[in-house]
């Protein structure tokens, strides 16, 4: 039973717009960090890829144009 309560919340409060402003922000940190990584002598570039496509995946979900918000 908790996961039906814990599935019902999250449609009710988690809006696509929430889910966007979400994965922009988790991206453009994971997309800073792995720019570091990267410019240092470390594996970066998997991070960096995994960022620019959250940031990528939230801007376009912010763009698209969805009046429920």
């Amino acid at each position: 039973m908790p996961l039906a309560r814990a599935t019902s919340w999250l449609q009710r409060h988690v809006t696509e717009f929430r889910a966007a402003v979400a994965a922009v922000c988790v991206g453009a940190a994971s997309t800073a960090a792995g720019a570091v990584l990267y410019a240092l002598p470390a594996r970066g570039f998997p991070a960096l890829a995994i960022g620019l496509s959250l940031l990528a995946t939230g801007l376009v979900m912010l763009g698209s144009g969805t009046r429920e918000r």
